[in-house]
């Protein structure tokens, strides 16, 4: 079986709670010179609230259906079987622009309707092109950037984005004098597995719910100190959470537990607790604040009981 190549787009009613609740699925299927095999917007009733920005006057691109069309059409378990033959056929590449959040959309709609899950993996051509340019653009910019007619295309159209997103990997190709399947090739590492999605939501998840409890600590005292060894002092933790999530926790629990005060951020008198020594600049500019600076190495010395 010859290689094909399926580029697709995912509109939805909502995102609420953070889960986007399927109302089309577009695709274009091509050959690996980019003549057009198949393509079709299926169009679904989402079974759920839109959100009302959609169809507001202020969005500049509304949904390309109205709600009572949506309404009109069966949900995504009856097209589940065929969508799932289209991402799972062999010798079939997948790609998208921003190609993540359509993986999380189609992956929560199986949950949604306790059906099977697809098994595919999918290359972003938003990655692709802004590394490769240096530079970071949405769909219809880069597409502007290439000199790309639209002129026939309707945005939020999911079949029409998906249209783009091809337009986009063809004028790409065109210019990097490179065909599809070695621009994908040397990209694979770009590629996105229902798999690696799952594991990367978990860990999104983890980092959110440990968050939350570093916060639920952010301003607040305990009356069961372990010691008075930070004196009351103001503190706050100088690196990003989700770098080191874990460790931002155990650094927050000492200082609370060692009678710190543990803030968000530190606008003036107060310690920043660093994972190593900053620059003599930073730390002047912080002094002039009345900012200081302990290493979490030094912060542990500081707290360790004898």
């Amino acid at each position: 079986m010859s290689r094909s190549y399926l580029f697709f787009d995912i509109e939805c009613a909502n995102c609420f709670d953070g889960n986007g609740k399927m109302c089309s699925f577009g695709y274009v299927i091509t050959d690996d010179q980019f003549n057009i095999l198949d393509s079709q917007d299926v169009v679904m009733n989402p079974e759920a609230e839109f959100d009302w920005y959609l169809f507001s006057k202020k969005n500049e691109c509304a949904l390309a259906y109205s709600k009572d069309y949506f309404r009109m059409q069966h949900n995504f378990e009856a097209y589940h079987t065929g969508i799932k033959k289209l991402m799972e056929a062999p010798e079939r590449k997948i790609l998208g622009f921003s190609v993540s959040n359509d993986i999380g959309f189609l992956l929560y709609a199986t949950e949604r309707y306790d059906l099977t899950p697809i098994n595919y993996s999918a290359f972003d051509m938003e990655t692709i092109i802004n590394q490769a340019k240096n530079e970071k653009k949405g769909l219809k910019a880069w597409c502007e950037y290439y000199k790309i007619d639209l002129s026939k295309l309707t945005a939020h159209n999911s079949r029409d984005d998906a249209m783009m997103t091809m337009l986009l990997a063809k004028a790409f190709c065109e210019e990097q004098n490179t065909d599809i399947e070695s621009l994908l090739q040397k990209n694979k590492g770009i590629r996105i597995s229902v798999e690696k999605y799952i594991q990367q939501r978990e860990e999104r998840r983890y980092i959110k719910e440990i968050s939350e409890k570093i916060k639920d600590l952010f301003g607040k005292k305990t009356r069961a100190l372990l010691s008075h060894k930070l004196g009351g002092k103001n503190y706050a933790i100088g690196f990003k959470l989700s770098d080191d999530i874990d460790e931002a926790y155990r650094i927050a629990n000492l200082v609370y537990k060692h009678d710190g005060m543990l803030l968000r951020n530190i606008k003036s008198n107060g310690i920043l607790i660093v994972r190593e020594n900053i620059s003599d600049e930073k730390r002047q500019e912080l002094a002039k604040r009345n900012i200081s600076t302990i290493t979490i190495d030094e912060f542990d010395q500081k707290v360790r009981l004898e």
